[in-house]
């Protein structure tokens, strides 16, 4: 990995000592993870370091982060600790974490996450760091888990109320009371404006107010979300339209409904358009789309962990390539000579692990 481009390399003799660099996705899921640990080192004083340090914030995705993590060691300095939260393994991700481990040797790697590239490879990531934390519930409740357990027990009312709807938000759940679906609507708003907007230094905003503990109104113009919220609302209802459409195809392969929309789906949405056709068809789903550059995807939906397994299953059938998602949905890339009748036999086998 290098910082710049071409052959401008950092070197390891010259980056020194320095403070807590906190990268995670730009989600409500990775931007109340990100303020879990920035509640935790600039407030509480305890993790991932003891005492007073200094805490970088950098919002990224799986395919930002080489560069990202590149933006922090050029400043010629080593974090003394890296806090990777809610970003997906990549093989990208996993290159600039050993180049990132190359150089800064002394540096503590903390790794947080759920989707189930990063459970799949996850002896992987231990070849870098024993502080890996995985698991199938969301991001910010694995790293309250590991807060709680490293004495971290109470977080803000603020800081807890969007935990709790991230829950609701990431497993598809049900708030108890109005007060808990008004934080849940609230996050789900701030979380569809943060990922479409990009904005780096509002995301850092966002992140130092859910870390607060003083009474704040948010860092983010309502009526700007708002805006975002109804592009958004348009294109769930255009996708929900094409769900009913394609519905009709479906063909049953065991206990999961199989959807060939190669020829009827194009660009981006497929995972949101598997999650409509299981709440039209509610039974697990598989959709295959293809995508621009000519790569094939297949998108479960279930409940549980069913999709996880089968996803895991395709793979080590050597029918996929790669795999990701997380909660009841898998994304698995396919191999490029993959034989359709073997893939269905696959499935309609695997669906006995929903």
């Amino acid at each position: 990995m290098s910082a710049g481009s071409g052959d401008k390399r950092l070197k390891p003799r010259s980056l020194v000592p320095q403070p807590v660099a906190v990268v995670a996705d730009w989600d409500a899921d990775g931007a109340t993870s990100a303020a879990m640990i920035y509640y935790a080192q600039y407030y509480r004083k305890m993790f991932p370091l003891k005492g007073r340090h200094e805490v970088v914030l950098e919002p990224a995705g799986p395919r930002s982060f080489p560069d990202t993590v590149a933006g922090i060691l050029s400043q010629g300095q080593c974090p003394e600790a890296l806090a990777v939260l809610d970003i997906p393994f990549t093989p990208k991700v996993y290159e600039a974490l050993a180049e990132y481990a190359r150089l800064c040797p002394g540096s503590r790697i903390i790794y947080v996450d759920h989707h189930f590239s990063t459970l799949y490879n996850s002896k992987r990531l231990y070849e870098l760091t024993e502080e890996v934390f995985l698991g199938h519930k969301p991001a910010a409740i694995l790293t309250f888990q590991l807060l709680r357990s490293l004495g971290v027990r109470h977080l803000t009312p603020r800081l807890t109320a969007f935990m709790k709807a991230v829950g609701v938000l990431e497993r598809s759940g049900k708030p108890i009371t109005e007060a808990e679906a008004r934080v849940v609507k609230l996050a789900a708003s701030i979380s569809k404006a943060s990922t479409v907007l990009r904005d780096k230094e509002l995301w850092r905003k966002l992140v130092r107010w859910l870390a607060s503990p003083l009474p704040q109104d948010a860092p983010i113009d309502l009526t700007t979300v708002e805006r975002v919220v109804q592009v958004a609302e348009k294109s769930d209802k255009e996708i929900m339209e094409k769900a009913r459409d394609l519905a009709f195809s479906a063909r049953r392969l065991g206990y999961i409904k199989f959807i060939d929309a190669r020829r009827r789906w194009r660009g981006r949405g497929a995972s949101a358009l598997a999650s409509k056709l299981y709440k039209v068809l509610r039974q697990p789903v598989a959709l295959l789309v293809q995508r621009d550059d000519g790569a094939l995807l297949l998108i479960i939906r279930s409940r549980g962990r069913g999709a996880y397994r089968v996803a895991v299953g395709l793979m080590k059938e050597g029918i996929a390539e790669n795999m990701g998602g997380h909660g009841g949905l898998a994304v698995v890339k396919l191999r490029e000579d993959v034989d359709m009748a073997r893939l269905e036999q696959a499935l309609r086998r695997l669906s006995l692990r929903l």
